[in-house]
């Protein structure tokens, strides 16, 4: 079987926060001086987010430019939209299924933000509709409380077939006690470094998310007993995990002085899911998005 999308795909990987607040609402630096960090910095793209807040999206140059975005929030929820056309009205604001409907309608992908940090359970979560993902980390909430991580959040959904992607955001505010700037950050595979294309391949899931570690590639194969396998290669990590529903998945853990890049796990119907988190010496992740293990075993290409 060929690799799993986006590995194997044409075209180019480009790095990105899309979570980033400036003085357009509660950041400390100005929108240019935003992007100007995140571009001596390595980053391809950039998405402007401050709440309530529409920011377009424009190129900056040959080789950087930002998406359309907004950070939207009512009673008990913050969602962050992006490649949306315009803001929904905000008297939606305490009903999240109607704003998530409200920038679906106005072209963008809706991201439940910082679910861990804002205290939602899942069982709410599962009830909106229309929805692209969740952040499953979050650096500043990681620095102020440590309520970064939302993997059970998303491992819970998943479970209950929901089909949703997992980001790794910065949400930097530019306030020197958080530092949050350059730590979570998404790989997108793409045609080209243009805001519509770079919003193709995240509305298809077209990227792995990270805090330092990289994904290589992951791929389905049939083994010498005809048992099908995934397989995934990584940077050298201390451990690689498969995780899936409930307790059907499996760490790999590098022996004393040794590191991992590669591990692979039979595929099984009970699973019904499978994501790969890769963790490096300093404790940074790599988050594949979700695979789904009925699609892989099915699938007319499964094995070959």
């Amino acid at each position: 079987m060929p690799s799993i999308a986006p590995f194997g795909l044409t075209g180019s990987w480009f790095k990105g926060n899309l979570h980033t607040h400036t003085t357009q609402s509660d950041g400390e630096l100005g929108p240019d001086e935003a992007i100007a960090w995140y571009r001596a910095h390595g980053y391809d793209f950039v998405a402007i987010t401050d709440h309530w807040v529409y920011t377009r999206g424009r190129r900056i140059g040959q080789d950087f430019i930002t998406l359309s975005g907004a950070e939207l929030h009512g009673e008990g929820y913050h969602l962050l939209a992006l490649g949306l056309i315009s803001l929904p009205d905000r008297s939606l604001a305490d009903d999240p299924q109607a704003t998530v409907c409200a920038v679906c309608a106005r072209g963008g992908l809706a991201f439940f933000a910082h679910p861990y940090w804002t205290g939602q359970r899942p069982s709410d979560m599962a009830l909106v509709q229309g929805l692209a993902g969740i952040e499953v980390y979050n650096a500043v909430c990681e620095e102020m409380q440590g309520l970064g991580y939302a993997r059970v959040h998303w491992d819970e959904l998943l479970g209950r077939g929901l089909r949703l992607f997992g980001l790794a955001v910065d949400d930097v505010h530019w306030r020197a006690e958080h530092n949050a700037q350059g730590k979570g950050f998404v790989m997108v595979k793409a045609e080209r470094l243009e805001e519509g294309s770079i919003l193709e391949s995240l509305a298809k899931g077209h990227f792995y998310a990270s805090t330092g570690p990289r994904l290589e590639d992951l791929r389905v194969e049939r083994d010498e007993a005809g048992q099908m396998v995934l397989h995934v290669l990584c940077s050298p990590c201390r451990q690689i995990t498969f995780y899936a529903h409930g307790p059907t998945g499996r760490r790999f853990t590098a022996p004393a002085g040794e590191w991992l890049d590669h591990a692979s796990l039979p595929l099984k119907e009970e699973q019904v899911f499978l994501r790969i988190e890769c963790q490096d010496g300093l404790g940074r992740i790599a988050w594949s998005n979700p695979l789904y293990v009925g699609d892989m075993l099915h699938s007319p290409d499964a094995g070959r």
